[in-house]
């Protein structure tokens, strides 16, 4: 898997997944941006939530539960010192249906925990980072 993120102007930034699909992201006001989009730390909030909605709405489907409204609120609290990390991590999952199994939502939310979310796995885990740099002419 491969993204691109491209400087625009000030601190704004367009990000770009492999098929081409853009993420504007910008720093506040007060940060020296515009607030155009998100920033950057919204936005990893954003695909983790995103990353446990779609394998507890997949897991849940295998489960033939009848699931007719699903969101997932996610609140980091991030340390006040820069790199300023999130220190803590809260997920609310809501879930409307019909006759919803709350053994097979915690079983959902537990598989997608410990088997399936990318996002969680690589932050229980500590990814091997590395760089390099190119100077263009």
């Amino acid at each position: 898997m491969k993204a691109k993120v491209k400087w625009v102007d000030g601190q704004q930034f367009v990000g770009v997944n492999e098929r081409n699909m853009p993420v504007v992201m910008d720093s506040l006001p007060e940060g020296g941006g515009e607030g155009v989009g998100p920033k950057p730390t919204e936005l990893f909030l954003i695909a983790f939530a995103g990353c446990t909605g779609i394998d507890v709405i997949s897991i849940m489907k295998k489960k033939r539960q009848k699931v007719t409204g699903f969101s997932v609120e996610i609140e980091g609290i991030q340390g006040e010192e820069f790199p300023k990390p999130f220190n803590d991590i809260k997920l609310i999952y809501k879930v409307k249906g019909e006759n919803i199994d709350a053994k097979a939502l915690e079983s959902a939310i537990k598989l997608s925990e410990e088997k399936y979310c990318s996002i969680r796995a690589t932050l229980t885990g500590r990814p091997n980072i590395t760089h390099e740099y190119v100077i263009e002419p």
